[in-house]
């Protein structure tokens, strides 16, 4: 008897689809809705019914469709995440939270990226939900101008984070880029600083137009002209672009870099020019980045809560999804810190200082 079922077992295995729950129940010699109950964790059934069940899933290799129980469910256990560049430090390090998020929920993670453009974005959204995703996390392109606002949701319970949208649909969690660039360039005003360049790439990214504003408010607070230096792409900031429009023409005495990308090719092209950060030009970092606090000086910067945007943005979203959030839209602001190293004009102490912001 038991060469018989071994036969069998070896028998299924071969065959070109995989075991399914009726050749489980019937291998087992029990009915359908017996060997369900046990894959469902049912408390109706004996425990010598559950053993033996569980010995022939065991021996079968059988393996649920999750895809099939999601569908049938109305849930397939998947959340879509939609950015704009995968790589970026920040993002980055929020797609980890939500990773983990997720992972701790039983949930798997489809990950698309629009690359920064808009038609791009809308077709990642209608595609994820054309794949029944349980939830939409979305960093968009831009929010004041969401391209996917009458895409119907149907009910989908949507975050976004990064920066808000305007609908009262979905939740939202940001960082306060506009406070920390305006105290990032208090900062510098405080150093005796008069001239401060706002330097940047991709002026027309929501990012970079709320720390522009706050470098404006700041300014405005002790009545100078703001100095703005915005290049379209990275190729612009080139030695030769940057001595003119920043030391030429505006004369700096400081520096506010709008994101890490440029303080990193501001960095590249102030060697080229034979000058030293914080000697020459005290500069200030509106992110920071890995390996800032192992240069010489260290480069000062407002950090970004990454990891925690992730988290946060996906705690909403499991909230949506448990029903277990408030009916009325969350919107969350989270601080920076402003990291003081010796870039701007500070000591370039072990333990940089920190500012919650």
């Amino acid at each position: 008897m038991a060469h018989n079922f071994l036969r069998r077992v070896k028998a299924i295995k071969q065959t070109r689809n995989p075991p399914t729950l009726a050749d489980v129940a019937r291998e087992a010699g029990f009915s359908l809705t017996t060997a369900s109950r046990v894959l469902n964790g049912g408390a109706s059934v004996s425990k010598a019914k559950a053993d033996k069940i569980q010995e022939v899933i065991s021996r079968l290799d059988y393996r649920p469709n999750a895809l099939a129980r999601g569908l049938k469910a109305r849930k397939t256990a998947a959340i879509g995440v939609i950015v704009s560049n995968p790589s970026d430090p920040c993002t980055a390090h929020a797609i980890k939270a939500v990773l983990e998020t997720a992972h701790t929920r039983g949930y798997v993670v489809i990950l698309a990226s629009s690359g920064g453009y808009p038609e791009i974005e809308r077709a990642e959204i209608k595609n994820l939900i054309s794949r029944r995703v349980d939830g939409l996390l979305i960093a968009p392109v831009d929010g004041r101008n969401a391209h996917f606002m009458n895409i119907p949701f149907s009910g989908l319970p949507v975050v976004a984070f990064g920066q808000p949208i305007r609908n009262p649909l979905f939740d939202g969690v940001t960082i306060a880029n506009r406070r920390g660039a305006r105290e990032a360039t208090r900062h510098l005003l405080d150093h005796g600083y008069r001239r401060i360049i706002a330097l940047g790439v991709h002026p027309r990214l929501p990012a970079c137009s709320e720390r522009v504003a706050g470098y404006r408010e700041a300014l405005k607070r002790v009545s100078l002209e703001p100095r703005l230096c915005l290049a379209e792409h990275e190729s612009m900031l080139a030695s030769d672009w940057l001595s003119e429009a920043v030391f030429e023409k505006h004369n700096a005495d400081a520096i506010l870099c709008l994101n890490w990308v440029t303080t990193a090719l501001l960095l590249r092209a102030l060697r080229q020019l034979r000058k030293k950060p914080g000697r020459d030009v005290p500069i200030l970092s509106c992110e920071d980045f890995e390996l800032a606090d192992m240069l010489t000086p260290g480069i000062s910067a407002v950090r970004q809560p990454a990891e925690r945007l992730g988290y946060e943005a996906a705690r909403l979203l499991f909230e949506r999804l448990n029903g277990e959030a408030s009916k009325q839209q969350v919107s969350l602001v989270l601080p920076t810190e402003l990291i003081l190293r010796g870039s701007c004009g500070c000591s370039d102490l072990p333990n940089p200082s920190k500012y919650h912001r």
